[in-house]
């Protein structure tokens, strides 16, 4: 055999165990769960009070909790069993619009802060099967990173309601992009928009990630990502968000109550 293709082959085996060792160390992936059905939704029914989470709306069944894992992230769980992006209730439009929720309660970043992170930074990320360490599904939410901010600003134009390749890859990685109206996004979870993008591929949805941003015309932007082992990409659209929000001037350290290195 001609070094070429062994060559490929063997990078190609260690591409996957790479990942199933990656996938084997992750932890425990029911602490989520645990939190939110063992803690917060108790904690709430029986004394009115969230703690660990900073919020828990029983009527639109989700929780928000503060990730340790950087000053500026918090997470939004659904407080039934949704085990990630993968779940089939989801397509069927049978859940909540999470999305919607996470983005109604972005504001929670900039709590305790005296200058508000301003909506242009803000970014909703759901990670794949195989780029998160949670069976709970759980939204990012998150600054941008400055530099994926300055390229969706530079793209801005070339971006319409269909999916399109991008033609720079982020963090390494090939990223689709779209547009969503503000009014769409209130009719449709991003999530259907994308299991209908999936479904035409004739692909799974549980190796493809999803970033929602919004864009500087009120209305939003979809970037999604797929498992793709020659980039040694997990689908992790989580990589496009910046927990510290460089994009704001510094701002203090708020106090921190949550768990830590959540994907």
């Amino acid at each position: 055999m001609k070094r070429g293709p062994l060559f490929k082959i063997m990078g190609g085996l260690l591409c996957v165990v790479a990942v199933a060792a990656a996938w084997k160390w992750r932890g425990n992936p029911d602490v989520l769960w645990q939190i939110v059905s063992r803690q917060c939704v108790p904690d709430q029914n029986q004394h009115q009070n969230p703690r660990p989470c900073l919020e828990v709306d029983p009527d639109k069944g989700f929780a928000l909790l503060k990730d340790l894992n950087g000053p500026y992230q918090d997470l939004l769980i659904p407080t039934d069993k949704v085990t990630g992006i993968e779940d089939v209730a989801l397509a069927r439009d049978l859940l909540p619009h999470y999305f919607a929720q996470a983005w109604k309660h972005h504001d929670v970043l900039s709590a305790g802060l005296q200058t508000p992170i301003a909506d242009r930074y803000v970014s909703l990320a759901i990670n794949s099967r195989y780029g998160r360490t949670q069976n709970q599904l759980h939204i990012h939410i998150a600054c941008l990173r400055p530099d994926i901010f300055n390229t969706l600003n530079e793209r801005a134009a070339t971006l319409d309601e269909h999916w399109q390749t991008l033609p720079v890859k982020l963090q390494g990685h090939t990223y689709s992009a779209r547009t969503l109206s503000a009014v769409e996004f209130d009719l449709r979870d991003p999530l259907a928009i994308l299991n209908d993008y999936v479904q035409a591929q004739g692909d799974a949805m549980a190796s493809y990630s999803l970033l929602l941003a919004p864009a500087a015309n009120g209305n939003f932007v979809l970037l999604t990502t797929r498992l793709t082992l020659k980039e040694w990409n997990l689908a992790s659209a989580e990589e496009l968000q910046d927990r510290q929000c460089n994009l704001m001037d510094k701002p203090p350290q708020r106090p921190v109550l949550a768990v830590n290195d959540i994907r």
